[in-house]
């Protein structure tokens, strides 16, 4: 990683404007414990481009100064469109589980697979819950914001309906449209959760459920119930979302804790979360 932050110093000297390896060369310098430097490269990107995207959310992630209460969208958009072709490659040399572990708390505590719903991948991806959905579904549509990552969606050739659209705005647009919504990894990129969770609530139908994962903040108590960590995601207490599900009117079930994935060599903690539309 040394010499790889060697090469893009060299890069953006050479070409100031590569967003990409100003990206690139701020995450290692990050990953190598360097964050002062980290952090003074990416207010060097900001002098260049004042309203970057990238440079404006890790700045912050990093810094804890000016923490939007969720991500941009073109924060998100970026990140997904550059990381389409690899994502499922890098993920698994993560161990990720979070498909896996949703899949358990809908057999565990739902229906038996008749294909019968009509069911939402929320923040789709390139599709890894599409197959393990499919069998619940009579129905079932992925949408995500980046339009890279939809057509790896697309491939698996598990889904009736793919839609690139920022998420809270296709929910607030699909009142009582669904029996099952699923958010794996998706909630992390919103800090304040009670815009999407009230979205998720009103594309519900009665007695249809949503099933999703949040990154555990790693105290008990935040001021506001989450927090912006340094990798750009959010975590989240669980009195906070306990919390602002009820306020939705959404109804809690056990919900467990469990690793997501790793992240440099440490155990990413996270909620495995079951609410129901009464």
């Amino acid at each position: 990683m040394e010499e790889a932050v060697t090469a893009y110093r060299t890069v953006v000297n050479l070409q100031p404007n590569h967003n990409n390896a100003r990206y690139q060369l701020g995450i290692l310098l990050y990953m190598l414990g360097h964050v002062e430097q980290a952090a003074v490269s990416f207010q060097k990107w900001l002098e260049l481009d004042p309203d970057n995207p990238l440079a404006l959310h890790m700045l912050a992630a990093w810094t804890g100064n000016d923490q939007p209460i969720r991500a941009q969208d073109d924060y998100v958009r970026e990140i997904f469109d550059h990381s389409a072709e690899t994502f499922d490659e890098h993920l698994d040399k993560l161990d990720y589980q979070a498909p896996k572990l949703i899949a358990e708390v809908i057999r565990r505590d739902m229906i038996e697979p008749e294909a019968m719903l009509d069911v939402l991948d929320a923040g789709c991806g390139t599709g890894l819950c599409g197959p393990l959905l499919r069998p619940y579904s009579g129905r079932l549509t992925g949408v995500d914001i980046s339009s890279c990552m939809i057509d790896k969606a697309r491939e698996r050739g598990v889904y009736d309906d793919l839609i690139t659209a920022e998420l809270t705005t296709l929910l607030e647009e699909s009142a009582s449209s669904y029996d099952l919504i699923v958010a794996a990894d998706t909630l992390c990129y919103f800090g304040d959760l009670k815009q999407v969770l009230n979205a998720i609530a009103m594309a519900l139908r009665t007695g249809g459920n949503v099933v999703f994962t949040l990154e555990h903040a790693a105290i008990a108590q935040t001021e506001v119930g989450f927090q912006l960590n340094p990798h750009g995601r959010y975590s989240h207490a669980e009195d906070y979302t306990h919390r602002v599900l009820k306020e939705v009117g959404l109804n809690i079930q056990p919900l467990s804790t469990a690793i997501l994935r790793m992240e440099q060599k440490e155990p990413v903690h996270g909620l495995v979360i079951l609410a129901r539309k009464l």
